[in-house]
C-alpha cells in the first residue's frame, strides 16, 4: 500500500476521514461518489487534509469542483443545515462557494461538491484595509444569515457541561485526557473565561467561528470568497466575535504571527462596530474577552496535545497565553 500522505499526523487524519490512507483506495472512493453526482470523467487534481478532506477534481471540460469530505463521525443533519446555510448565502451574493451537490454519504463519512472559487489573494490581515474588510464582512454575514435561523438541524454551539472545561476536541490528533500532565495553567485560564462566557446574555445569531485569514481569499474591493462553511453555528454574537478578535490573523500561506497584538484586536472589534452600526456594551466586552481568551487556550490545549514538551512553543499560542495572560476588556479598548 502506498501512503497518500507521508505526515504521520496527516495519515492519522486521512484514516479518521476515509477509513485508510492508500491512494489509489482513496482517489477511487472520491471519483466514484462525483460520477454518482453526475461528474463523470473528473481526475483528482489535488487533496488537502484538515478536520475535513478537500479534494479539488478537474472534469472533462476543464473546470473544476472541490469535494469536501467529513468523517462519519460528523452529525450528518448538522452537516446538511450547514450547507444549506451556505447555497442560501452564496445564492444572494455573499462570496460563498456554490453548492453543487448536497451531502450524501462517501465511504465511511459524507462528502458535498461545491464550486472551485480560488480569486483574490492570500489574506493578510494585518494590513488595516485589509482587517476592516474582514470586520465589515463579519457584521454583514451576522446581519444576512439571520434569514437561515429557521432552517431544520442548524447546529448550536454549547458551552461545556458545568464541571467540565473542553469540548470534544476537533479531529483525532488531539487527546486531551492523556496529555493532561502539564497543561493545568491552561485549564485553569480556559474555566475562568467559561466562568464569564457560562453568565452570558447576548443576542444569539447565525455566525461563522472560525472567521480568519486561512478561510478566505481578498479581492481588490473586499473579500472574495469564505470557505469553511461547516463553522456556521447558532451561537452568541459576543462569542462569534471573541473568536474572531483572537483568530482573524491566522493564514498558512503568508508568514504571519497567529495571535494579534491587542492594538490589532482593539481595531478589529472598532472596525466591526463601526460595520454593525453600534457599539459594544460594557457587558458585551467582557463577553467577548472571554471568549477570546476561552479561544486561544483551546488552540494552546491543542498545541500540548501533540507537542506536550514544549518544542514548537516560539510563536505559539502557548507563549502568547503564558506572556500575557487572559484578554480582558480594557485591553479590547487600547
Amino acid at each position: 500500500m502506498t501512503d497518500l500522505w507521508q505526515d504521520p499526523e496527516d495519515a492519522q487524519l486521512a484514516r479518521a476521514i476515509f477509513g485508510e490512507v492508500d491512494r489509489q483506495a482513496v482517489e477511487a472512493m472520491v471519483l466514484d461518489w462525483a460520477a454518482g453526482q453526475g461528474f463523470g470523467g473528473a481526475r483528482l487534481a489535488s487533496i488537502e487534509i484538515s478536520v475535513g478532506a478537500a479534494a479539488t477534481l478537474e472534469l472533462a471540460d476543464g473546470s473544476k469542483i472541490v469535494v469536501k469530505t467529513w468523517s462519519g463521525d460528523t452529525a450528518a443533519p448538522g452537516l446538511s443545515a450547514q450547507l444549506q446555510v451556505q447555497a442560501a448565502m452564496s445564492k444572494q451574493g455573499f462570496p460563498a462557494p456554490a453548492v453543487l451537490a448536497p451531502l450524501s454519504p462517501l465511504g465511511p463519512g459524507h462528502a458535498a461538491a461545491m464550486s472551485h472559487e480560488r480569486g483574490g489573494e492570500p489574506t493578510d490581515a494585518r494590513i488595516p484595509a485589509v482587517r476592516r474588510h474582514m470586520a465589515q464582512g463579519l457584521a454583514l454575514l451576522l446581519r444576512e444569515a439571520d434569514a437561515c435561523r429557521a432552517i431544520a438541524g442548524l447546529p448550536r454551539r454549547e458551552l461545556p457541561p458545568e464541571g467540565v472545561i473542553w469540548p470534544k476536541p476537533h479531529n483525532s490528533l488531539f487527546d486531551f485526557a492523556k496529555t493532561a500532565e502539564g497543561a493545568e495553567w491552561i485549564d485553569d485560564i480556559a474555566e475562568s473565561a467559561l466562568a464569564t462566557m457560562r453568565k452570558a446574555g447576548d443576542r444569539v445569531v447565525v455566525g461563522h467561528n472560525d472567521w480568519s485569514a486561512k478561510n478566505m481569499r481578498m479581492g481588490p474591493q473586499g473579500i472574495a470568497v469564505v470557505y469553511d462553511w461547516d463553522a456556521i453555528f447558532l451561537d452568541r454574537e459576543t462569542f462569534i466575535l471573541g473568536s474572531a478578535v483572537a483568530h482573524f490573523q491566522v493564514t498558512w500561506e503568508l508568514p504571519v504571527p497567529e495571535t494579534p497584538t491587542a492594538e490589532a484586536m482593539a481595531a478589529f472589534l472598532r472596525d466591526y462596530e463601526q460595520a454593525r452600526g453600534a457599539d459594544l456594551t460594557a457587558f458585551e466586552l467582557e463577553e467577548v474577552a472571554a471568549a477570546a481568551t476561552y479561544a486561544r487556550a483551546y488552540n494552546a490545549r491543542c498545541e500540548h496535545a501533540i507537542d506536550p514538551v514544549g518544542a514548537r512553543w516560539r510563536g505559539s499560542s502557548r507563549e502568547n497565553l503564558r506572556s500575557n495572560g487572559p484578554y480582558t476588556a480594557a485591553a479590547l479598548r487600547s
